[in-house]
């Protein structure tokens, strides 16, 4: 087995990579969009590449990866999804723990990938790259889009975009599977339950957090374990990558992308591996999928606390051991951006849930007392 060294993580958010990979004993080097207590704490340099609403700038991101330190490997995350040049300029001089560019880009193409599961035989909702005559029932998304931006009712935003396509709106809630594979054979590490936040009216089914609990049954699994042993040697996929699917009225499964790269539940699992999911990542790309035991998993869960209104982290704050993705004191969040991602764990789901609904109550009433402070020294 090889042993730690140094890497660079690029991802939109890299802080959970970031603290896997630290676990590890790996030197982490990180680009990433937000430079959060987080990422700092558990790398040995960073540099911040601003997202705007499009995400990373391809070539701000190209130059920032030129200026890191070297480092033996190199791993992506969220963020990349539409910029397979990027992946393809990350594995330049560094070996890229991870699916290639070219993976990328036909996962995120929506014609080549819907083309690719009817070739697999693989259930997906009806998908149409035309309007429909009558819209009703009907989702606009787009292609290469992450985290559920770019998803939007018919008729309010982006319809005209040449990557945009339509899918038949299912009403279950959207579920995930976490897996590693190897290019030719995988394991499913977890399956979780995805939820989204209509907090705000232009992104009605923006990602929002997710919980490692799902009601499927085992049949259900079972299926969704087939689909993923069909889409590993087709793509050649390795190392972490999660599956989004949907239940239809038939309770068959319905695959809605594939995200090839880890994913933000890995947060859900990575405690319960001594050497952390991302070390097991590298080792999958570079080694095979190893044979490891799946441990027990505690009911655990994240959410993701959106700014309500604009904010200035107050100097006196002092976070709660249960957030993440914590924004340093002085810091600016505009209304409606991530202002932190809270955490919870026990027994049930119930208990879970409960516990998150009182810490966000919690965070958005400090925040609402340092918006206040922030609206006093406003000049009238």
């Amino acid at each position: 087995m090889r042993e730690t060294g140094s890497a660079l993580v690029v991802a939109a958010s890299a802080s959970s990579l970031a603290r896997s990979l630290q676990r590890a004993g790996w030197t982490t080097f990180v680009i990433d969009g937000f430079g959060d207590l987080d990422t700092r704490e558990h790398c040995r340099d960073y540099r911040v590449v601003p997202l705007d609403r499009n995400g990373f700038d391809a070539a701000v991101l190209r130059s920032a990866i030129d200026r890191m330190e070297p480092t033996d490997v190199a791993l992506y995350g969220g963020g990349l999804d539409s910029l397979p040049g990027v992946i393809e300029h990350l594995a330049r001089g560094r070996i890229l723990c991870g699916n290639a560019a070219e993976t990328m880009r036909i996962t995120k193409t929506p014609t080549l990938f819907f083309a690719l599961l009817s070739g697999l035989d693989i259930p997906f909702p009806e998908t149409r790259f035309e309007a429909p005559r009558d819209v009703r029932g009907w989702l606009v998304k787009h292609g290469g889009s992450e985290g559920g931006g770019a998803i939007n009712l018919p008729g309010e935003m982006g319809i005209s975009r040449p990557d945009r396509y339509f899918q038949r709106r299912l009403e279950t809630p959207p579920r995930s599977a976490l897996f590693l594979a190897d290019g030719t054979v995988s394991r499913i590490v977890g399956f979780n339950t995805l939820w989204t936040s209509a907090a705000d009216p232009r992104r009605p089914f923006r990602f929002a957090g997710a919980i490692n609990r799902t009601s499927l049954s085992e049949s259900q699994r079972e299926a969704v374990r087939g689909i993923v042993a069909r889409l590993v040697p087709a793509l050649r996929l390795r190392g972490l990558n999660s599956l989004d699917f949907m239940t239809d009225e038939d309770d068959g499964i319905r695959v809605l992308e594939l995200n090839p790269r880890p994913s933000a539940t890995v947060a859900l699992y990575d405690d319960e591996f001594p050497s952390g999911l991302i070390e097991l990542h590298i080792r999958t790309c570079l080694e095979g999928l190893p044979d490891f035991a799946l441990p027990p998993f505690p009911t655990r869960a994240f959410q993701i606390v959106y700014a309500p209104h604009d904010v200035e982290i107050p100097g006196t704050l002092e976070w709660p051991a249960w957030c993440r993705d914590r924004p340093g004191l002085g810091c600016r969040i505009p209304k409606g951006a991530p202002l932190c991602t809270i955490t919870a764990e026990g027994m049930d789901e119930s208990e879970v849930l409960s516990s998150l609904s009182a810490r966000k109550t919690a965070v958005l009433r400090t925040m609402s007392t340092a918006g206040n402070r922030m609206a006093e020294t406003q000049p009238t």
